[in-house]
């Protein structure tokens, strides 16, 4: 080893005034506040411009090189971060070696390894960079020897010295791997009942109201015994009452086509982030990973390719404890020194939600952002969500990324898929944000200010569809989400049954969620006002009813017309305005979603695939299969959770795409 410069404990250069937050584990947090808001800051700090490195460095320089040691600085003086952590980070010095020569410098053991965190003194100890820990059988404070620098980290050994404590250093990955390890229990509590404990009226696990129960019952029985004592007069009724339903699912495709008509295709895509590396929040990526060996080389690839300083960005891959293939698959790799791997105790129930809850105790970044295993997202996507999120009111805690499918052409499911994600994600949430209504979530690409999250309990492990569920519940708290102009690319289902499945998930998310939030009318209304109660009635309630009611509707008028009915001239003025509005409806609803469709993916680029929006009603009768499926699981098993298999298609997301936003 080369001669230890005597001024080595010298300061390194503080290139970051704000230090990486320690994670906050909603298992020790106090209970909810209530109607209290958790302070979101808006702007991250600034920082001070980086003095020169001198003679403080001598040893980091040995064990680096001149040319690797210049490198980092620069690093470090462009991204805010300190010089030790790049060096890390561009594995220029091995963690190991960084750390046993430190712990030699200090006249300390190194560990590589601990066995045990005392959990009632890790949350407590880890914010100033230490853990009370077992180590071969002995009790003693076990220091972070990487998140800090070394002068800090020889400050706190002296410090802890003088108490009379005894001391090893280990790198920050083998104390959150003990930490871990030893608050699993307290943890995957927390993300499993957190939010039932402290909000059940939000949480799908909490029994439904009996109006929730009655109110179908009845409305079915006034409907069967109607049919056979006022048949004409029911039909009537009936079809005003389907008709609604339909109405808010046209009300919203017209708002969506107002949005399609004034935005500018390319705006979206000349947008860039105007925030300098240096001022940008740390950033936390969790992916949820289920059964997914098929897609993991590209996963890693497409999330290690994102544009973001690899010292403020940590990735988390989220694997169930039970799943031996992805965890043997992902050992297989040589993963980035910013990747890590969380494993989710098995519990019930075993769904995307409850992983992310889990995780979300271990994560650091002051953002959040949600991908899925099949997801490309677009490698600037980071930097511009911090980007918005500097330069919007602090309420505004979510952005949700704009979805697109890369396989449209493997099969008619897929071109379908893909049409339906363009108007959704290119038009209809877009219209949704501008008039400041709740956006239900998709699953993927939620980019969130972690402290958010925390304050809400993060997602309702027990509805399948936890993202439309978080976004309601984000309205109802004051908070508010935006589109971010991004894309996320997205694997469609290209098989029917693999389509059914997904879909009947999705349909019986959005059955649970409109249950949770309209368990007490009055209370949905006093969160949202007036014209967003209705919004989520419209939304959820209009999709999930509207797929429910189109087959009904549609043997209706086959019966009527088998029968002559359909021909013959009203008997009664009511019956004449109910067809005329039944019809008016239904005819406008198809040709402005077919339109919203076609222009969505033609100002995708997608100009041939925009033709296919005509066969959009046959694809909604399919849909209406899924909903009845949805329906009868919502009865029998509502937390069952039917995984989407990923890389199947034969199309990989590094092929040409089009225009993207």
């Amino acid at each position: 080893m080369a001669p230890v410069d005597p001024h080595w404990l010298r300061p390194e250069p503080v290139f970051f005034r704000a230090s990486r937050e320690p994670p906050i584990l909603p298992a020790i947090l106090p209970p909810s506040r209530g109607d209290a808001k958790v302070r979101v800051p808006r702007r991250w700090p600034m920082v001070v411009p980086p003095p020169t490195p001198d003679a403080a460095f001598s040893w980091i320089r040995a064990l680096a090189g001149d040319a690797a040691f210049e490198r980092a600085v620069q690093a470090a003086g462009r991204n805010g971060t300190h010089v030790h952590a790049e060096i890390l980070e561009s594995g220029a010095v091995a963690t190991e070696t960084y750390v046993r020569t430190l712990a030699a410098l200090l006249d300390a053991p190194s560990l590589m390894h601990i066995e045990t965190v005392a959990p009632g003194k890790a949350v407590v100890g880890r914010a100033p960079g230490f853990v009370h820990a077992t180590v071969g059988g002995a009790s003693r404070l076990v220091v972070d020897a990487t998140s800090d620098p070394a002068s800090v980290v020889a400050e706190r050994v002296e410090a802890l010295r003088a108490s009379g404590q005894t001391l090893a250093l280990a790198p920050a990955t083998a104390i959150m791997a003990a930490l871990e390890a030893s608050i699993s229990g307290q943890a995957i509590d927390a993300a499993v009942h957190g939010l039932k404990r402290t909000s059940p009226e939000s949480s799908a696990a909490s029994p439904w109201r009996a109006w929730q129960y009655v109110l179908p019952t009845l409305a079915l029985g006034l409907v069967l015994g109607g049919a056979f004592v006022l048949p004409a007069a029911t039909a009537a009724v009936a079809s005003g009452v389907i008709a609604m339903p339909f109405l808010a699912v046209t009300v919203m495709r017209l708002l969506a086509l107002r949005e399609v008509l004034r935005r500018d295709p390319k705006a979206a895509t000349t947008r860039r982030s105007a925030l300098p590396p240096h001022v940008l929040p740390t950033y936390s990526v969790l992916v949820p990973l289920f059964r997914e060996t098929g897609v993991i080389p590209d996963l890693v690839r497409a999330l290690d390719a994102l544009d973001y300083p690899r010292t403020k960005l940590e990735v988390l891959l989220l694997i169930e404890s039970i799943d031996l293939e992805t965890q043997a698959a992902l050992l297989a790799l040589q993963l980035p020194p910013h990747f890590r791997v969380v494993h989710v105790p098995d519990c019930f129930p075993r769904t995307k939600p409850k992983a992310l809850n889990y995780a979300l105790a271990f994560a650091s970044g002051d953002l959040v952002v949600v991908y899925d295993a099949e997801d490309r997202p677009q490698p600037s996507q980071l930097r511009l969500a911090a980007d918005v999120f500097s330069r919007a009111p602090a309420d505004v805690v979510c952005l949700q990324a704009r979805l697109n499918i890369y396989n449209p052409g493997e099969s008619w499911f897929a071109r379908q898929f893909t049409i339906e994600y363009s108007a959704l994600f290119d038009a209809v949430l877009p219209a949704l944000a501008s008039l400041r209504l709740p956006i239900p979530l998709g699953g993927t690409s939620n980019h969130f200010r972690r402290a958010a999250l925390i304050d809400l309990q993060g997602w309702d492990p027990f509805n399948v569809t936890e993202d439309a569920d978080l976004g309601i519940r984000l309205a109802r708290n004051g908070y508010r989400t935006l589109v971010l102009p991004s894309t996320t690319w997205e694997e469609a289902p290209v098989a029917f049954p693999v389509w059914l499945r997904q879909r009947t998930r999705w349909i019986k998310g959005w059955m649970q969620t409109l249950l949770v939030h309209t368990r007490v009318p009055s209370a949905l209304r006093r969160d949202l006002g007036l014209l967003g109660a209705v919004g989520v009635h419209a939304v959820l309630g209009g999709l999930v009813f509207s797929a429910l009611a189109q087959p009904w509707f549609l043997m209706l008028v086959a019966y009527q017309v088998a029968s002559g009915e359909f021909f013959a001239p009203p008997e009664t003025l009511w019956s004449a305005l109910m067809i005329s509005i039944c019809w008016a409806n239904l005819t406008i609803g198809y040709v402005v979603s077919v339109v919203v469709g076609f222009l969505s993916t033609w100002r995708r680029g997608r100009k041939r695939l925009a033709l296919e929006a005509l066969m959009m009603p046959a694809y909604w009768l399919l849909i209406s299969l899924a909903a009845h499926r949805a329906l009868y699981q919502l009865v029998r098993e509502p937390y069952l959770w039917e995984k989407t298999p990923h890389g199947v298609s034969r199309r990989k997301s590094r092929t040409r795409r089009p225009l993207s936003a």
